[in-house]
């Protein structure tokens, strides 16, 4: 049996409205609207020079079922560039791309297949006139579909042929995704089919790396700072009665990345620059030809922790660190920096004394201990604001936002008593 190629993706969601967009850089803006775009184009390219057998794209193709018409023309003109190289593309509509809004006076060019909507229909993809795989999808007719339909599919043709499903759904915990046409893993690992190419959730994942082997792609471009990590399709080498070999290949122009960096014993504001390069490097599948934007947490002892607690400071440290970036071909912008330092203070040593630091940071410590203090605490704080915002606010703080808001004070105050001493 020959070996297929094939690039399987899913979610572009192309034309996507960035969130938020009205607060970032105008220029970072506009990029950021074309990062989707252009990701897909990677992709197409990423066909061409693999010289795959066929690509799949497993539902979602735009954002929302009122895209654009330039959109669906700029879909449309990729898909001609394989159409030209002989490569077929294979693939379903989702929630957010429902076959009922796709416009019928778009044509589709040769050798692309969109799968209905009525019933699960298959097609057979040939190479030198001999037919070797039987690839088999449903589309979504409407945005809302909460029918099971993985119990539809069943194989039709030759069982000879390697035989892979397209399925828009969910397995597993959705997450932040809706709970369309879900489905449990058991429903498809008994049908026969060698793999599932599936989409839906943004998180790539293998859920199951053995046949029937199961693929989630994720989304190919993140759209914002719910979506970090590395973000691309995957390129599926196939034989009949083998396991398929699945390489990862990261596609997206802009990444988002939440990073944590220690400045453990850190003594020069000069060297910050180097550092978040220093971890931009070091992330999971990093590419050099990809921009990023980071939001910076700053933690450990540091000589530099009383200057990094100054609001303005870190506001001027950001615009800094973003001058320029979005001039050259491949930036590093940063969104926002938090800082959570510690000032270099021996605290043993401290609460061995009988002075007022002394008595205040074992005092902090008892409320570290019992979060009900805590949030007793933040309570009795509440009637000296005036603001209905800002009452709003300290309700809705978690557990976890209590013991923060207490560690960062403690530091503060801590930092400021051993400073007024000296």
């Amino acid at each position: 049996m020959s070996m297929i190629k094939f690039i399987h993706t899913a979610d572009l969601h192309l034309d996507t409205p960035f969130k938020g967009l009205s607060l970032w850089n105008d220029d970072l803006a506009s990029k950021l609207k074309e990062a989707t775009f252009n990701s897909f184009r990677k992709i197409i390219d990423l066909c061409i020079q693999e010289k795959a057998d066929f690509m799949i794209i497993a539902g979602d193709i735009f954002d929302s079922e009122n895209k654009s018409l330039a959109a669906q023309l700029k879909f449309v003109d990729e898909l001609k560039r394989l159409s030209n190289k002989g490569i077929p593309v294979y693939f379903v509509c989702g929630n957010h791309d429902p076959l009922s809004s796709w416009l019928e006076s778009i044509q589709m060019p040769g050798n692309t297949f969109r799968f209905d909507s009525a019933e699960v229909e298959n097609y057979i993809f040939q190479k030198n006139d001999k037919p070797l795989v039987d690839i088999y999808g449903i589309s979504f007719q409407n945005k809302v579909v909460n029918e099971n339909l993985a119990l539809k599919y069943n194989l039709t043709n030759d069982q000879s042929l390697i035989s892979i499903a397209i399925l828009h759904g969910t397995t597993g915990a959705p997450g932040s995704h809706e709970n369309y046409a879900p489905f449990k893993v058991e429903d498809v690992t008994g049908k026969g089919f060698d793999y599932w190419a599936l989409g839906h959730i943004h998180k790539r994942q293998i859920i199951r790396d053995r046949y029937p082997v199961i693929v989630y792609p994720g989304n190919p471009q993140g759209r914002d700072f719910g979506e970090t990590g590395a973000k691309g399709c995957y390129m599926v080498e196939i034989a009949k009665n083998k396991t398929p070999e699945i390489r990862f290949i990261p596609t997206q122009l802009i990444r988002f990345e939440d990073v944590r960096i220690d400045l453990t014993g850190e003594e020069k504001i000069d060297r910050l620059s180097g550092r978040i390069e220093e971890v931009i490097s070091s992330l999971e599948d990093y590419e050099e030809n990809t921009s990023c934007i980071l939001r910076i947490s700053f933690y450990g002892r540091t000589p530099l922790h009383s200057l990094l607690n100054k609001q303005e400071e870190v506001e001027q440290l950001v615009h800094y660190f973003n001058e320029g970036q979005l001039n050259q071909m491949n930036y590093i912008w940063i969104d926002s920096i938090r800082v959570k330092t510690r000032p270099v203070i021996d605290t043993e040593q401290i609460k061995k004394g009988a002075d007022f630091t002394a008595e205040i940071l074992k005092t902090i410590e008892k409320f570290e201990g019992e979060p009900g203090k805590i949030a007793g605490l933040i309570k009795d704080a509440e009637s000296d604001f005036n603001s209905p915002q800002t009452k709003r606010e300290l309700k809705e703080l978690s557990e976890d936002d209590h013991k923060e808001i207490l560690e960062k004070a403690k530091w503060i105050l801590i930092d400021q008593l051993i400073k007024e001493q000296e």
